[in-house]
This record gives C-alpha cells, structure tokens and sequence, in this order.
C-alpha cells in the first residue's frame, strides 16, 4: 500500500508535462503564425508598391507619346522646350482603390515619375534628370524612373524608352478640300481663296461642285478642281493622321478633346499640344481667343482644330486663325474669319465676305513634324532598382 501511495502524483507529473508542451507548442505556432502573417502581408504590400511603380512607368511612356520633348530649336544640345512630361501623381493615385493602395507612410508621393536623357548607351542609366529632362540628343531615347509607394513599402523601376514616329502625310499645296459644294461671293476685289507668300499656287477640290461669282472669287495661282474622282479626303488627309491627332488631344495632360467649344478654357487655345477637338455642336470663331497677340496661333507655332460634329461659323470680328481647321461632318459658312494654312470640310463650304481661306506653305511645313505613334520600351533595359 505503501508503494502505491507513492505514484499517485506520477499521473499528475505527467498530465502537467503534456499540458506544458502543448503550451510551448501552442505559443510556438502562434509566434510563427504570426511571423507568417507578418511576412505575408509585407510581401503583399511589396508587391503592390512595385505594381504602383510599374504603372507609373506606363504613365510616363503616355505622357511622353503625348508630347516627346525634343530640343526646342530642333537640334542636339538645344534649349529645354516649353512644355516637359509629367505624370499628375494626385490623377494617377485617384485610379487606386485607397482601401487597397493607401497612401505611403514612408515619405515620399503615391507615384513619382522622372524622365531624362539617355547618352547613347543602353547600359548607362543616362543623364542626370536635373539637368536634362529631356531628349538633349535628340535621339529619340530617354530614360524614365518610376517609384511607386503605399503602406510602409517602396519600390522602383527604370527603363530605356524610344519612339517610334510616322511623317505626316498631309498632302502639301491644297487650300481647301471639300466633298460637297464650294459657294464663294467675295466682296470688292478680296478673293476668297487666297495664297500667302512665298508660295504662288495651290490647289482647291470641290468634289460636289463650285458656286461662285466669277474667277475674281479665286486668287491667281488657285487651281480648282471639281468632280475628281481620282482624289478623296484619304488621298490629302489620311485618317490615320487623323485618329492619331485626336487621340494626341484626347490624352493631352490637361486633356484637349472637349464636349463643346462652351467647355474649352482659354488656356487650351494657346498651350502645348496645339490641337483642339471638339465633339459636337460646331464652333464661331469670333469666340475664339487670341493666343499669339492679335492671331489664333501663328505661323511658326500654327495649331489644328477638328469638329468632329457641326459646323464652322465666322460672324462678328475678323479672326486671323494659322493652321488647318478640319470639320468630320459639318459646313464651313461665311463670315470675317482668315485661316491661314489649310481646310477640310467634308460636308460643303459656303464662303461669303471677306478673304476666308489663304493658303500658307510655312504653316502646313510647320505642321508636318513626325507623329509619334508610340513609345515602347528598349529591349533588356527594363530594371528594379533599390527605392530611395
């Protein structure tokens, strides 16, 4: 009996021994449990500051299809042009849910995207950003860096970036192009169609017809052609100089594609890129700001507008308008406006005053730069670098 007593507590030692493990055990996968999640959740917020980088490259490769900023006098080493890419960091984040992408707690912005010259190397990563943001060489290369951050995690990415252009394919001497009825009635001894110096000839389709007073209505050197089957607007205007226009404003930071001409500020009439789409209802070009002291425009620096829907309307004040004025579907009418450069007006154009359309060959070769149809990445430059 005496022995027995003396094992009863052997259970109990034992009882506490597992008890006690389990415990360790317990405590062991909690702490790993947690570094797991720890782990994890640092991991996911890595990755997702590295997709904000990566986006943000994508932004800038955008931003510089929208304006590649080449030297501002056209040759290597030139002065920095008036307008530089940009990525608006407070745009970019507005596209994150902030549920899942919350804002950095490390400093530093959501986004930040920089762009700079390369030195015609595809192993250097270029030129220091301060001093040329811009494609110096003119080489059409240019390094971008993206950092990207949300939470307590960075990340950043570089890459070397070309473009690729397409010359512009607007044919050169035609004043006017239209697929319907060209009227003109000029007043006095002002032809309607003109021809600013130095060029001396250009030609007019009228595809439906000419209605007019007399060949005073025409200046000298205007070659009128009616019914030609053999010339379309593809043939002086291809539509894919077209599309990439109106995509270039569409993209425009801040964007140049309006609703209606009630909805365009008048800062867009004289900022980079010079084009101005406009989706419906048509435009008067007497509510048309100045941009260069009395002109809209002028002939070294000419824009482009496109109605997409309505008409071109010219009452009140005369207008000095440099550049092409393109109408998708709508009737050029009468009035005091001069554009000087080009028009296409699919539908007809009713031209009734004073001058209306001169032609001007230094605004079309000002007007025929490249387009830039993309900007794509150089192969085995991409790289993450260490966030800073």
């Amino acid at each position: 009996m005496r022995t027995l007593r003396s094992q009863q507590g052997a259970g109990l030692i034992l009882i506490i021994g597992v008890v006690a493990a389990l415990a360790i055990l317990s405590a062991a996968m909690a702490v790993l449990t947690i570094n797991v999640q720890h782990n994890t959740a640092r991991a996911t917020t890595q990755s997702k500051a590295f997709n904000v980088a990566e986006a943000g490259l994508d932004a800038g490769q955008s931003a510089l299809w929208v304006t590649w900023p080449a030297p501002a006098d056209g040759l290597p080493g030139g002065p920095a042009p008036a307008v530089l890419p940009s990525v608006s960091t407070s745009a970019f984040q507005a596209q994150f849910p902030t549920n899942e992408f919350p804002a950095p707690t490390i400093g530093g912005d959501f986004v930040n995207v920089t762009f700079y010259d390369d030195d015609g190397s595809l192993t250097n990563p270029g030129i220091d950003p301060s001093l040329y943001p811009y494609d110096r060489n003119d080489n059409g290369r240019m390094w971008i860096e993206s950092r990207g951050a949300t939470g307590a995690r960075a990340a950043k990415v570089m890459a070397l970036v070309q473009k690729i252009n397409r010359d512009v394919q607007i044919r050169q001497g035609v004043a006017l192009y239209t697929d319907g009825v060209m009227g003109t009635k000029g007043t006095g001894n002002q032809p309607v169609v003109g021809i600013d110096p130095p060029a001396t000839v250009a030609t007019v389709y009228a595809q439906g017809g000419w209605s007019g007073n007399g060949n005073t209505e025409l200046q000298g050197g205007i070659d009128l052609v009616e019914h030609d089957s053999n010339v379309t607007v593809q043939d002086v205007f291809p539509d894919e100089v077209l599309t990439n226009l109106i995509d270039t404003a569409a993209n425009a930071d801040p964007s140049k594609y309006f609703e209606t001409q009630a909805d365009i500020p008048a800062s867009a009439w004289s900022t980079d890129p010079r084009i101005i789409v406009i989706e419906r209802g048509g435009v008067n070009a007497k509510d048309i700001p100045d941009t260069d002291g009395s002109t809209v425009w002028s002939e070294n620096h000419p824009g482009i507008l496109i109605v997409l829907s309505g008409d071109m309307n010219q009452t009140g004040q005369q207008k000095q308008i440099y550049g092409i004025v393109y109408l998708m579907s709508g009737l050029l009418l009468k009035g005091n406006a001069e554009i000087h450069g080009m028009v296409v007006a699919q539908a007809s154009a009713d031209m009734r005053g004073t001058r209306a359309v001169n032609y001007n060959a230094t605004v079309m070769a000002n007007l025929q730069l490249p387009v830039t149809l993309s900007v794509k990445l150089v192969p085995n430059t991409w790289r993450e670098i260490q966030p800073k």
